[in-house]
């Protein structure tokens, strides 16, 4: 193997932060990346392909037809779920949120069709190192200057692009997921998890798609959300916040009326307040098997505090606590009116009462932040 991934492996781990990115990645770092992602390309191409036994074809294909999709908006825990389902022997999670829906349909369609492995492969090479931009890094471990498991996991994408059922607008994921399935030992997997916020608004389309697909829908009470948005992305408008917001709330509502089995709908503060008995909601719904993996938040198997939004204490009597991002000192008394007013009848359908705002009072905070 190529003495340069080794190389250019340790000039990107001297570059990754101790603690949490609470801003994009500097353009060092993302430098360094992405001329490490090339090289560990470059010799995954000059490999070929991972050869795949008949059995593993057969194990992929059934795998790929039972996803699930963690969603809600921004702040409202959907990465808590997602690191406690991680590490269950029946679930493949991915260990960075999947956004082909939400971002990277977008420009894998925007390339030729010759660049699009590329450009996905390089891209998740880059967040299997750096997932959720604070430790844990390197997921699948160091290359050494024999073997890279970065290069392995190229080449498993490079099988599975030519191999993976393509019905679906969401295959070139699919091999994505497969790729890690395969190079983490778990093709024989009962389902995968994808944990994208915003990917309510694909709902229709997921099963359209993937009929067997499951969905946990993630919500939290209204200020909670705000609140931690306004603080952890300061450039966020509170116009735009509370449009997301709004449009998650009505897929629960939506969704939640329907009453459907392949619908899950998750409350933050329950899951707070009664973690067990939300645990056993989630291992009901998915058709798993109860595992002590689910009593620990993990990345990729490794412990993480990945979102600070929670505090998870020791499996005998576990609390989950709200963290300082959802003070509702963050907010002024005119956002918390806004709020009210504009998300106030679906908040209460969802049992998020909020407080009452007079009609003209609500017509004159709409027009002024052009929410209609």
């Amino acid at each position: 193997m190529s003495s340069k991934i080794t190389e250019a492996e340790n000039k990107l781990d001297a570059l990754l932060p101790v603690g949490r990115l609470e801003q994009s990645p500097p353009g060092e770092l993302m430098n360094a990346a992405k001329a490490w992602s090339q090289v560990v390309w470059d010799e995954a191409e000059q490999s070929g392909p991972m050869k795949l036994s008949d059995e593993e074809i057969i194990q992929g294909h059934m795998l790929a037809q039972s996803p699930v999709f963690i969603c809600g908006v921004h702040r409202s825990g959907t990465t808590l779920v997602r690191d406690l389902l991680d590490g269950h022997p029946e679930l493949v999670v991915l260990p960075s949120e999947g956004t082909f829906y939400t971002n990277l349909e977008f420009k894998l369609n925007s390339l030729p069709e010759n660049e699009r492995s590329a450009f996905l492969g390089k891209e998740w090479l880059r967040r299997l190192v750096n997932p959720i931009n604070q430790p844990p890094y390197w997921l699948l471990g160091r290359s050494t200057n024999t073997v890279s498991p970065y290069v392995g996991f190229a080449q498993y994408i490079m099988a599975w692009w030519n191999i993976v059922d393509k019905k679906n607008s969401q295959w070139p994921h699919t091999a994505i997921v497969l790729a890690y399935a395969s190079c983490s030992g778990n093709l024989k997997a009962k389902l995968w998890i994808d944990k994208t916020p915003a990917n309510e608004r694909f709902l229709d389309r997921i099963w359209q798609e993937m009929p067997n697909a499951k969905i946990i829908h993630v919500i939290r009470e209204p200020n909670a959300v705000i609140s931690s948005r306004k603080t952890m992305e300061p450039s966020i408008s509170m116009r735009v916040a509370l449009r997301d917001l709004k449009m998650s709330f009505r897929a629960a509502v939506e969704q939640s009326d329907l009453n459907g089995p392949k619908f899950m709908l998750l409350r933050y503060e329950e899951l707070c307040e009664y973690p067990q008995a939300n645990i056993d909601r989630m291992v009901s719904f998915l058709n798993i098997n109860p595992s002590i993996t689910l009593n620990q938040s993990t990345v990729a198997g490794m412990p993480t505090k990945a979102n600070s939004s929670f505090n998870r204490e020791a499996p005998s009597g576990q609390i989950l606590k709200p963290d300082q991002h959802s003070r509702p000192e963050v907010l002024i008394k005119t956002e918390q009116d806004l709020i009210a007013a504009y998300i106030g009848q679906l908040a209460a359908k969802l049992n998020y009462p909020l407080a009452k705002v007079g009609s003209l009072k609500k017509l004159f905070l709409q027009l002024r932040y052009r929410l209609w």
